[in-house]
């Protein structure tokens, strides 16, 4: 949540523009601090739904959830409080309100949590930990500074693309 305040209108001008993509793998690990209510799971298996069924609207859906994120070690968001967030974001279709509340992707989130708390993450250059979130990679490279810092970032991004003569 403090790197998406801090650097995500950034990265969706970024991606906006055509300059950088992105990839994006949620994960459940705070299942344990949603008091029974299993709102990372939900809501991994929520945006999953949106990148399923509405592509375009993905990135606003992100940003929205995190914006909305309960504290932890309090009841997460219900399925109706999520599938709010994801309207007042513009993603609305009987299909996503479907797979919310079947929680079709809630396997494939598992899935993806155990493989990103392994330590294998795609397209990088060298095995790394996970030590928590965000763990992010621009070109490979595991970014180490603070998640609240934008000039660090955008900094640690410009060089990675300069790098590569972008």
């Amino acid at each position: 949540q403090a790197f998406e305040a801090a650097n995500g209108e950034q990265i969706k001008s970024w991606v906006d523009s055509g300059v950088a993509s992105i990839e994006i793998h949620p994960i459940s690990f705070l299942d344990p601090s949603s008091l029974g209510n299993k709102y990372s799971t939900r809501a991994a298996n929520a945006s999953a739904c949106v990148a399923n069924d509405d592509p375009a609207k993905f990135y606003d859906v992100m940003q929205a959830l995190f914006t909305n994120q309960p504290a932890e070690s309090t009841p997460g968001r219900s399925d109706k409080q999520i599938l709010d967030v994801l309207k007042g974001a513009g993603a609305s279709s009987n299909a996503i309100t479907d797979c919310v509340k079947s929680q079709k992707f809630a396997n494939w989130v598992a899935a993806e949590t155990q493989r990103v708390q392994s330590g294998e993450f795609p397209n990088t250059v060298t095995p790394t930990t996970f030590r928590g979130t965000p763990t992010v990679f621009v070109d490979g490279k595991q970014y180490t500074g603070g998640v609240d810092d934008a000039a660090a970032f955008k900094a640690f991004v410009e060089k990675a693309a300069s790098a590569k003569g972008k």
